[in-house]
């Protein structure tokens, strides 16, 4: 695995790097400026398979490059981890809304390190998979398959408001108990998702899940919300602060908005997904156990049958 590291602080970046290669990653660039990191990304010769960037860094935060890499075509789905102090948590939020997928603390514990480029590791191959399937139905006529199941939280094309499922578990966690009072989630249940996803191949129904999304990014009005697939036909959402929330005026706004597409279901013999929106769920006294709790409550409360599947954040 390719790893690129950008942190202003030099000998922070020795020290990550011996981490790094005592953690069997070997094969790492290390930079100390934004820019030439920046620089390096867009000219496309050197294709990295994980990012790591300091938050604080002067010239640009870590948090604008991260907005910028997420910009290029190539690292839209790139794990990308912030390196931050315990001053830095205030900028989670904004990190993982510019499309970071988890964060580390400083100084680097080793044991944590290793866990959360194991599940980058993980989540590297199993993009490298999808990858692959989606070169084959290119090049192979008639083959139009991808291998996903109907639970699996993938990423949308083209939703520049969604971040990955696993990043929007890991953003709850950085909240702590105290923090997560400050948050409420909503979800946003496809009603007819197992029919349809019954009636056509996986390439099909993620056009559909697109479809949902293109509609969900024009009616979600607040800035302030991190969107994910979570799997079972379900975007999940959460946001920060209190805000005003009509589920009811937003699903009849969403499903008026799915008529647009209704000739090209039509056309392909397939039913128009109908869209239901939850209300607003509050974090309970019981809910710091586990931090992921609000996102199954908030399925629930929009007629999902099934939860949400279970995802080890480490």
């Amino acid at each position: 695995m390719k790893i690129l590291a950008v942190d202003d602080d030099r000998v922070f970046l020795e020290i990550l790097d011996h981490a790094l290669r005592t953690s069997g990653y070997g094969d790492n660039e290390l930079l100390s400026s934004p820019l030439p990191a920046l620089l390096m990304l867009e000219s496309s010769y050197a294709h990295f398979d994980c990012i790591l960037l300091d938050i604080e860094m002067p010239g640009m935060t870590g948090i604008e490059l991260c907005a910028r890499i997420r910009a290029l075509q190539a690292y839209q789905n790139t794990p990308i981890i912030m390196l931050t102090t315990l001053s830095d948590r205030t900028n989670i939020y904004q990190a993982f809304d510019a499309g970071a997928s988890d964060y580390i603390t400083k100084p680097i514990n080793a044991l944590e390190l290793q866990a959360r480029l194991g599940t980058v590791r993980r989540l590297v191959d199993e993009q490298k998979r999808i990858k692959q399937l989606e070169y084959q139905v290119k090049v192979r006529s008639g083959s139009t398959y991808l291998d996903y199941t109907f639970d699996t939280p993938i990423m949308i094309p083209d939703f520049d408001r969604g971040i990955e499922f696993h990043a929007l578990q890991n953003y709850l966690l950085t909240l702590g108990v105290k923090g997560l009072f400050s948050v409420s989630a909503f979800a946003i249940n496809i009603e007819n998702a197992t029919t349809i996803y019954r009636m056509v191949d996986n390439i099909a129904f993620r056009s559909m899940l697109a479809d949902v999304a293109s509609v969900l990014g024009e009616c979600i009005k607040t800035e302030k919300v991190l969107i994910s697939y979570a799997g079972n036909g379900a975007f999940v959402g959460v946001i920060t602060g209190r805000t005003e929330w009509q589920n009811h005026a937003l699903e009849m706004e969403m499903n008026d908005k799915m008529e647009d597409f209704r000739a090209i279901y039509t056309s392909d013999r397939l039913p128009l997904p109908r869209i239901r929106v939850s209300p607003m769920v509050s974090n309970s006294l019981f809910s710091p156990k586990r931090p992921s709790l609000i996102l199954d409550r908030a399925i629930a409360a929009a007629g999902a049958k099934n939860a949400i599947p279970r995802i080890a954040v480490a």
